[in-house]
């Protein structure tokens, strides 16, 4: 008799530019392979990474945006698909996504629940009116998840230091198709050239405050001429991150590209890939960067880069001042220009260190692959 593969359903926001977005793309993708029938509920209709024919993908607007306030309508729309198509289990990606799922069981849905948290919660005590919406819809909606899946264990531990929870509980670090990033890193490289006389810096993501740009900016300040800056990404800060470097006399070693379809082509071809955010939840350019070859420097921010970098550390120590040179790259205390500066100039100077950390953290990064990581989601579905 033949056996109907088992269904995964995914929730989302939605598939536009993201980390929780291509990790579930490389997901699907994955799944698929073995034998899944892959579903991504989206709530918004805005897609930036491709997709296998093979994935049913439904959106439950045609605006590019969702919206909090309509969380209700949302939830209403999946639990009507879900008792439709006959769904036992959603794993939903995102915070709004996960209100959606949560929400949908005070309005009777029955499938299990599973919410992936990509973010630490503190981030909410700072974000004012709309923060104080989210820590009051984590209250109230969280306790009726089944299963909450964090990142990592410093997002765990963030997420009981705020709030109290008796749900189960899993740590799931994002996987990797390394093949494919790889691959996408030799081609070449559209609407840039570089320039082999000079060095390259690279920055990739959006341009949102949590992401602190301005402080690659600041530091390149201090660096010599011939090294430059590459921005992949576009966002609301991109005005005033240029206005900065116009301001630092700046404005012809700063290039912003914009979004690009293949940033591990421009990673690749950098000399050191550097993540500057003031928050995390597991920074997937940072493993990807390590894929590619390219030495990396992280903020020792909460939470993902401790994990991935240093991993023989205590996940909940957090560095306040000078760097740590690390297994897999370098450290260096959230906002501090001036030791991102001498963690930079460490890196371009010391080529022996330079090699040596490549190599490692090359290694590092294919723990992550999704054919390592495939078998804890595998056991979540089954």
């Amino acid at each position: 008799m033949h056996k109907e593969p088992s269904k995964v359903t995914f929730l989302i926001n939605s598939l536009g530019e993201g980390g929780a977005q291509r990790a579930i793309a490389t997901l699907a993708k994955q799944l698929l392979k073995e034998g899944k029938k892959v579903t991504i509920l989206s709530l918004a209709n805005n897609d930036f990474y491709e997709l296998p024919s093979e994935v049913k993908v439904v959106y439950f607007t045609n605006s590019v945006k969702d919206s909090m306030l309509l969380i209700p309508y949302y939830a209403w729309k999946l639990k009507r698909y879900v008792k439709k198509h006959h769904i036992s289990n959603v794993q939903s990606y995102l915070f709004r996504a996960n209100y959606v799922n949560l929400f949908s069981r005070l309005l009777g849905a029955k499938h299990r629940i599973q919410v992936a948290n990509r973010s630490v919660v503190s981030r909410f005590f700072n974000e004012g009116f709309s923060g104080k919406i989210n820590i009051f819809l984590i209250k109230r909606l969280y306790p009726k998840a089944d299963l909450i899946i964090h990142q990592s264990e410093r997002m765990k531990l963030d997420f009981h230091t705020h709030f109290n929870s008796n749900n189960p509980e899993q740590v799931i670090y994002n996987s990797f198709d390394v093949e494919a990033i790889l691959s996408q890193a030799h081609q070449k490289v559209e609407g840039f050239s570089f320039d082999s006389n000079k060095r390259y810096l690279v920055i990739v993501g959006r341009l949102i405050a949590l992401k602190r740009f301005q402080d690659v900016i600041r530091a390149m300040k201090h660096l010599t001429l011939d090294v430059e800056l590459l921005i992949l990404g576009d966002g609301k800060e991109q005005e005033s991150l240029e206005l900065l470097a116009k301001t630092l006399g700046l404005e012809k070693r700063v290039h912003f590209l914009g979004q690009v379809k293949n940033p591990f082509a421009y990673i690749k071809r950098s000399d050191i890939f550097i993540s500057s955010s003031s928050v995390e939840g597991f920074p997937n350019v940072l493993v990807e960067a390590m894929l590619c070859k390219t030495v990396v420097i992280s903020s020792d921010c909460i939470s993902g880069p401790r994990e991935i970098m240093a991993p023989s550390t205590d996940s909940s120590k957090q560095l306040l001042d000078g760097i740590e040179v690390a297994d897999y790259g370098l450290l260096y205390p959230v906002g501090s220009v001036e030791d991102l500066n001498r963690a930079i100039q460490q890196l371009l100077e010391d080529t022996e260190q330079r090699r040596r950390l490549i190599a490692q953290a090359f290694e590092r990064a294919q723990m992550f692959s999704v054919e390592n990581i495939k078998s804890q989601y595998k056991k979540l579905f089954d």
